[in-house]
């Protein structure tokens, strides 16, 4: 540490920055230093340090404390946009896995532990001739009833058939 010549005490430190964007403030002539130090005191609401090229500084600072801000803005929604779509997919598939529960849940109310097997002939796939279509409806129908909401058969089937694999 050291004491300037407007009489602060200052604290070297050293920074990483692209090589295109340093280039571009040699390009400029940029004291990167006093550019630095402009910009922390804008964004933190500080009173600005007086030099000869105090009007390029504020102006170049008070630029890239806006950008920043900005980038800093556009980096908090893209994060809430994430934790939302996060939320919403974990809300579904909580959804989705309550429908389940409850389609397993109504099966097994209706079948029970069906040792006769009547309601696995009915699944669609064991039913090759059709003879038990109206069966299947029926079941599809009740298991609708018991649920409360409309279920459709390709959910009753995964139904039963998880039913029947787990017996």
């Amino acid at each position: 540490m050291r004491i300037d010549r407007r009489g602060r005490l200052i604290a070297q430190t050293t920074i990483w920055a692209p090589v295109d964007l340093l280039d571009l403030v040699k390009l400029e002539r940029l004291n990167l230093t006093d550019f630095c130090v402009q910009a922390l005191m804008d964004y933190f609401g500080l009173e600005p340090v007086v030099d000869e090229h105090q009007d390029q500084i504020v102006d170049a600072a008070q630029v890239g404390a806006t950008r920043q801000r900005k980038v800093i803005q556009e980096r908090e929604a893209g994060r809430e946009r994430s934790r939302s779509a996060v939320r919403q997919m974990r809300a579904d598939r909580d959804a989705a896995k309550a429908r389940q529960d409850g389609i397993a849940d109504a099966l097994q109310q209706i079948i029970g532990d069906d040792p006769t097997g009547r309601y696995l002939r009915t699944l669609p796939e064991n039913d090759l001739n059709g003879d038990r279509m109206d069966d299947w409806e029926a079941l599809v129908r009740r298991v609708s009833r018991l649920c409360g909401a409309e279920i459709d058969s390709a959910e009753v089937a995964a139904g039963l058939r998880a039913l029947v694999s787990a017996g």
